[in-house]
């Protein structure tokens, strides 16, 4: 890993992890550049903060830090008001980039510490009632009822939908293989 990343900064072109990780440490390296960034943009929003890995978590803390000295983003605390996220801890399934259940819930943690809240959304406004029901009876058997490190607690949503006229239904069809990989004519069928 280490050779590949001295011929890749050799040759000069810089891959997405490395963006993330130069940058977080200019950030957390030089004051003055954390100190620019900090007064150039003074709110930040992060969507889909489930997928947030370490790097990203800490640049995100290092702009809004209320202490433009501290270098270790975990004692960092957001400026009031300076950071909002959005995110469904049940959706934290991109292990494999990184990001896991355990960031997110030090950063939530982090965040509340230090003045911020936690707003359950729980209104679905895509779905119909039919689908509701089927995902809540779903998570109810699948997340605890209380979180722990590893698992966010189960959450009821609440449609809001109301469910169509023609008697909504939800169907679970099994798409045929074909040598282990989905029919696709099949499934378009299936669809249709």
């Amino acid at each position: 890993r280490e050779l590949y990343r001295h011929a890749r900064l050799s040759a000069n072109p810089l891959n997405f992890q490395d963006l993330l990780q130069l940058s977080t440490a200019v950030l957390r390296d030089r004051s003055e550049i954390r100190e620019y960034f900090r007064s150039r943009f003074t709110h930040l929003l992060i969507d889909e903060f489930q997928d947030t890995d370490p790097i990203q978590a800490e640049m995100m803390l290092l702009l809004t830090a209320d202490d433009a000295s501290e270098t270790e983003w975990q004692k960092c605390r957001p400026v009031p008001g300076s950071l909002f996220v959005v995110g469904d801890p049940k959706q934290s399934i991109y292990r494999f980039r990184r990001a896991d259940i355990q960031t997110y819930n030090k950063v939530r943690d982090i965040i509340v510490e230090g003045c911020g809240r936690v707003v359950p959304l729980t209104a679905n406004f895509r779905s119909s009632e039919s689908v509701i029901r089927f995902v809540n009876s779903s998570f109810a058997a699948t997340f605890p009822a209380v979180a722990d490190e590893f698992s966010p607690a189960n959450r009821e949503l609440d449609a809001v939908r109301p469910a169509p006229a023609d008697g909504d239904t939800i169907q679970i069809l099994r798409v045929p293989t074909d040598r282990g990989w989905p029919n696709i004519r099949a499934e378009a069928r299936l669809i249709a």
